[in-house]
């Protein structure tokens, strides 16, 4: 069964061929793991989620729903995917899609693929750890970021600066949602050198961390 309608025309904007997963629809916040990035009903005010959504926890269920192209996504240690469509006020259409890449460094070289990457784009200073507005499209906007090993997508059916906004704040939400989820960052950690230090003779040695 393909897909219909918006959601369709998001990720025709992200990949192309999108088919739906034979999945039953259900509350993101009760699936774990990327599911539960993805905002519920009215956690931006005034949106809602509008149909069932989509998700992948392996290679072939990403086949099965990016026809073709799920292959750019395995080669960068894809782990799994969540996709969810919401409607908002004036009818207006938004559409999330999450990345789980393993690494921060998996989900950097995805981000700055030549495939992923739009022909137009504003670099976002405060969101995430590499951010940017998509330009390209004629009659929408994206906004993409990278944190923590996850590659974030979320595209609104509207090109104008007021339909931002909530773009925005839909980004911004599954931000703050990563780094409370997922608290720890390999590429943050730094490893720890010993320095010894003698004491008075006939004591052992102390050992003191240093950064």
């Amino acid at each position: 069964m393909r897909v219909r309608g918006p959601l369709l025309i998001g990720f025709a904007i992200l990949l192309s061929g999108v088919v739906w997963a034979d999945q039953a629809s259900e509350r993101p916040e009760k699936s774990g793991g990327v599911m539960s990035l993805l905002p519920g009903d009215d956690e931006v005010p005034g949106w809602k989620r509008s149909e069932k959504l989509l998700r992948a926890s392996n290679e072939e269920e990403l086949y099965r729903i990016i026809n073709g192209e799920a292959s750019l996504y395995v080669q960068h240690g894809f782990q799994s995917f969540g996709g969810q469509s919401y409607r908002g006020p004036k009818g207006l259409e938004l559409e999330v899609y999450i990345f789980d890449q393993k690494t921060p460094r998996n989900a950097e070289d995805l981000y700055e693929n030549p495939y992923t990457k739009p022909t137009r784009q504003k670099e976002i200073a405060d969101l995430g750890e590499k951010a940017r507005i998509d330009m390209t499209p004629l009659f929408s906007y994206g906004v993409n970021f990278i944190l923590k090993g996850f590659f974030v997508r979320v595209i609104i059916h509207d090109k104008t600066e007021e339909a931002l906004n909530p773009a925005m704040a839909f980004a911004r939400l599954i931000s703050k949602r990563i780094e409370k989820e997922n608290p720890k960052n390999p590429k943050e950690m730094s490893c720890c050198v010993f320095r010894v230090t003698p004491l008075l003779p006939g004591h052992k040695f102390a050992f003191s961390q240093k950064r």
